[in-house]
């Protein structure tokens, strides 16, 4: 059976986008409100959690055919239809209408983008991403290969994975090779929930931690800059921070925490605003740096315009959910499922945008 479905996973990822926009502010002239690496936090708490939602919804079940294609239209079906719309339209708005439009996206670009091979700002985490959707399935066969072949299934998937983040700093941003043990974590993460839930005092004691790491980084103190946001100058790739699995290991126990039935959870991340925002949160990720160069054209103030960015970009997003991503995500669905099985309800999921909200 697949895992149930965690409300409070729906908040953060809501959270985990509030803080990649805010950390563009300063990209648009807008004053900066965090420390302007925090970003590079939120795109990690969305690879953990991308991670720990597929060991959570899919480890549990038998990897067969109907299964397997059940993964593939959810996951296309969850990526692909804004994705696609989004970078056509930002190729034809800097070609053709636009050349100062805030994603340059030419001829070249595009090819890049259709090929989830992009190191373009915002569109370059949706590569690894993708990519991983691909390999999640032979982590997920190898748990379900046969009991005497086990032992070598695991054994070889752990020296690939090992292999995979020596080599990390070496390979492009835009690969998932680059940041599989952070998609990895979130899959250890899952499996750590459902071997040994956390009980009091243990799960106080790391929902705790958590929410002080969380507060650190949004804080930022002078005595924890050094570790928290080390500099990226000589570093384009990021690896102080995507490299660094002290970081990713923290980014895991604040997805940990946010699993622990507790009123703080619940009022915290799983209360009606943040869960909108969750719900949100690909549009949100995809379509704020629009929205905030749509709001440098009207003349105000630094503060008044930056709060008026947020508020057109979750407008956007609201729209961009209600009439083209969910929409498109629901249609594409039933495509594949009709292209797949001549009884599509064999092969559909309930919708989990709920459960696994995206950026």
């Amino acid at each position: 059976m697949s895992g149930r479905h965690i409300p409070a996973l729906d908040g953060l990822r809501g959270f985990a986008a509030l803080i990649v926009m805010l950390s563009h502010f300063p990209d648009v002239g807008l004053p900066s409100w965090v420390n302007h690496r925090l970003g590079d936090y939120g795109v990690m708490l969305f690879f953990v959690l991308s991670g720990f939602l597929m060991g959570h919804l899919y480890l549990g079940q038998k990897p067969d055919v109907a299964a397997l294609l059940r993964y593939g239209v959810a996951r296309a079906g969850r990526i692909l239809p804004l994705y696609l719309a989004v970078s056509l339209l930002s190729f034809f708005l800097f070609s053709y209408a636009d050349p100062a439009f805030i994603y340059r996206i030419d001829g070249q670009q595009l090819l890049r983008l259709l090929s989830f091979t992009s190191a373009q700002p915002i569109f370059w985490s949706i590569g690894p991403e993708f990519q991983f959707y691909f390999l999640f399935p032979l982590i997920w066969m190898a748990f379900h290969s046969s009991r005497p072949n086990r032992p070598v299934v695991f054994l070889a998937l752990t020296t690939a994975i090992c292999l995979s983040y020596a080599i990390s700093s070496w390979t492009p941003g835009f690969s998932v090779f680059a940041k599989l043990h952070i998609f990895i974590a979130g899959i250890g993460t899952a499996l750590l929930m459902k071997a040994a839930p956390l009980r009091p005092p243990l799960a106080m004691l790391v929902l705790g931690g958590a929410l002080a790491f969380l507060a650190a980084i949004l804080l930022s103190p002078a005595w924890a800059e050094p570790f928290l946001f080390p500099s990226t100058r000589g570093d384009p790739k990021h690896i102080g921070y995507y490299g660094d699995l002290a970081k990713v290991l923290l980014c895991a126990c604040v997805i940990h925490s946010a699993t622990i039935d507790h009123r703080l959870n619940d009022w915290l991340w799983g209360n009606g605003a943040m869960r909108r925002l969750g719900a949100w949160s690909f549009s949100l990720y995809l379509l704020h740096m629009p929205a905030f160069y749509l709001a440098g054209y009207v003349p105000m103030p630094p503060v008044p315009r930056a709060v008026a960015s947020l508020l057109l970009a979750v407008g956007i997003a609201a729209l961009s959910h209600r009439f083209i991503e969910g929409p498109a995500n629901h249609y594409l669905r039933r495509l594949l499922a009709r292209l797949f099985d001549r009884q599509p309800k064999v092969i559909l999921l309930p919708d989990l945008s709920r459960a696994e909200v995206r950026r």
